[in-house]
């Protein structure tokens, strides 16, 4: 992906967590496991890594970005989790960040 699209995207990702977030205590994490869950339309076979080294990166750039986790190594939050499920009527993408130690 050309770098200007790859920061319209990042870009996006962070706006769309900041909304979520409006009006609510925004949690920080030192250390958190994270998993995402991924609903998809149809019941394709998907490759999780792809996921994980792909798209998903901007994901926990937004994270950082936005103070909610220290930093995206794996010292702070490990390996993360990537769960794909089916939901015709509503495809999204969950993010769960529970606290360590």
């Amino acid at each position: 992906m050309h770098w200007a699209k790859r920061k319209a995207y990042k870009d996006g990702i962070f706006w769309l967590i900041e909304g979520e977030l409006a009006n609510r205590k925004r949690p920080k994490y030192n250390k958190a496991n994270i998993a995402f869950n991924i609903y998809f339309k149809t019941n394709r076979r998907r490759d999780v890594a792809n996921y994980l080294g792909g798209g998903l990166i901007a994901w926990l750039d937004a994270l950082v970005s936005l103070s909610i986790i220290a930093d995206d190594n794996s010292d702070c939050i490990g390996q993360p989790i990537v769960n794909f499920y089916v939901d015709k009527a509503r495809p999204r993408t969950e993010i769960l960040i529970t606290g360590k130690g």
